[in-house]
């Protein structure tokens, strides 16, 4: 799977560079977070063991690869962004040109592709991935990504970073008495979002992240499915709501790594999960 960089190679089945192309859960109890994600949206699984990157495990959805899931190295659950890249080390030492720290080093993974992770200025952490040519990545269905969100304090540090990173242009929403919200684009394709955190909801132990949205079966609906979640062992950190993507609620898994769902098919008048999810973990 060949990237290409926005206004220089015309797209076909491509990648542009800054796509979101792979999420990943770091969990620290594996089996419990297979369970759990296998029960919810019916994922199944194979796993890949290397001598160096160790044992990864990709979450699949009728055959096709929707996620990884890997062990954590400490006490915290996490669901992780990887944005394309065509060369992951040129970017990467781009991104520490522009203030960002490499936290985790390139590494290869069988059938997904080189990865990097790194914190921004803005303080979240971010992946980069250089896809495999066997790279394969559903979105947009039940069960898959559909939408991500930076929600940060550092807005304006956040999107001129991404912005000269990737080429980004945005979009700003939002309200007096709601959140600025900057919609990311890619030549006419909006990408992702960020959403500068309320100031009176902050404390000692906020923190930047990345809040992943996963889709909804429209036959199960997002209030359905968070009863089932429940039954799982899940947590509700949001109420189902409506919004403008559609009827969202944000969760928390048995392990603590916390994720939205949306069904899309409900969308509603205009608002982020990070609106009403209190920051703090």
């Amino acid at each position: 799977m060949a990237v290409v960089v926005p206004g220089k190679t015309p797209p076909r089945w491509e990648l542009y560079e800054g796509m979101p192309c792979w999420i990943e859960l770091i969990t620290t109890d594996l089996e419990r977070a297979r369970e759990f994600y296998a029960g919810l949206f019916g994922w199944e699984y194979r796993t890949h063991r290397d001598p160096v990157s160790g044992e990864h495990v990709i979450a699949l959805r009728e055959g096709f690869p929707v996620a990884s899931l890997r062990a954590a190295s400490g006490d915290h659950s996490t669901w992780r962004l990887y944005l394309a890249s065509a060369d992951c080390a040129a970017t990467a030492a781009q991104a520490e040109e522009l203030g960002a720290a490499l936290t985790v080093p390139h590494n290869h993974v069988p059938d997904v592709g080189t990865k990097a992770v790194l914190v921004g200025p803005s303080d979240a952490e971010f992946g980069l991935l250089q896809p495999a040519e066997s790279w394969q990545f559903d979105v947009g269905l039940p069960g898959t990504l559909m939408w991500a969100e930076l929600v940060t304090i550092k807005a304006q540090t956040a999107d001129n970073f991404f912005q000269e990173l990737f080429g980004y242009t945005a979009e700003k929403f939002g309200t007096e008495n709601r959140s600025d919200y900057s919609v990311w684009y890619l030549g006419e394709e909006s990408v992702l979002a960020r959403v500068s955190m309320i100031r009176e909801h902050i404390t000692e132990s906020t923190h930047p992240h990345w809040l992943l949205y996963l889709g909804v079966d429209e036959a199960v609906g997002t209030d359905e499915l968070v009863r089932g979640a429940i039954a799982l062992g899940g947590r509700v950190r949001v109420d189902p709501y409506d919004s403008s993507i559609g009827r969202v609620a944000v969760l928390r898994d048995p392990t603590g790594a916390r994720f939205a769902v949306v069904d899309q098919t409900q969308a509603g008048e205009y608002g982020t999960a990070a609106n009403y999810d209190p920051y703090e973990d």
